[in-house]
């Protein structure tokens, strides 16, 4: 009686086995190979749609950014222009008109200086405000050498005067530039209303 059923034979494999396992083994493979790219590919695509999301979120942030950036720009340039408007009135009504009477002597003698050049040995005559008379005395007094007369005119402000010299007649109108300064101003501050109503 032989044993041999008992135990396992450790021999070579029989013929009838050995394609049937290479099979086996290259069907495995395959499906191994097309596992791994499928889920390469759909890391490949998770990576790819994350990173759109990303891009899309900053992009969204970014914009956010810029439109508050925006508002808070227009809100403070709206506050800023409205502290500034008492500001510039007290420069146009307080501080402005001072400095005009004050420099319209340096203006007179800037243009009488160009005049006596075209018209030497002419009379020279300055009429002004009766406010200005004293102070225009004073100053032509200390610029000119050749005689002058300081008129007095009423219908004149204390930023306006003519200048004569023979039969040459200038006029100077700081009252009219402060006007405009005024008025350019008062224009600003009304279309930045404007602007703030519409905004």
């Amino acid at each position: 009686m032989s044993l041999s059923h008992r135990y396992r034979n450790f021999g070579g494999v029989k013929p009838s086995d050995a394609p049937r396992e290479e099979i086996s083994s290259e069907v495995t493979e395959d499906q191994q190979l097309q596992s791994f790219e499928n889920g390469y590919q759909a890391g490949w695509d998770d990576a790819v749609k994350a990173q759109a999301d990303s891009v899309a979120k900053i992009s969204a942030e970014f914009g956010q950014n810029l439109q508050d950036m925006s508002f808070t720009y227009h809100e403070a340039l709206s506050k800023l222009t409205s502290s500034m408007k008492p500001v510039m009135a007290e420069i146009v009504d307080k501080l402005l008109p001072p400095l005009t009477r004050d420099s319209l002597g340096m203006h007179i003698v800037d243009q009488l200086m160009e005049m006596i050049k075209e018209q030497p040995n002419q009379p020279i005559q300055i009429v002004v405000a009766p406010s200005q008379v004293e102070t225009i005395q004073d100053l032509a007094e200390g610029k000119l050498t050749d005689p002058f007369e300081v008129v007095a005119e009423q219908s004149l402000g204390d930023g306006q005067a003519f200048v004569r010299i023979g039969s040459v007649e200038r006029s100077i109108d700081l009252d009219a530039v402060l006007a405009g300064i005024g008025k350019a101003i008062a224009a600003f501050f009304h279309e930045a209303e404007q602007e703030k109503e519409n905004g």
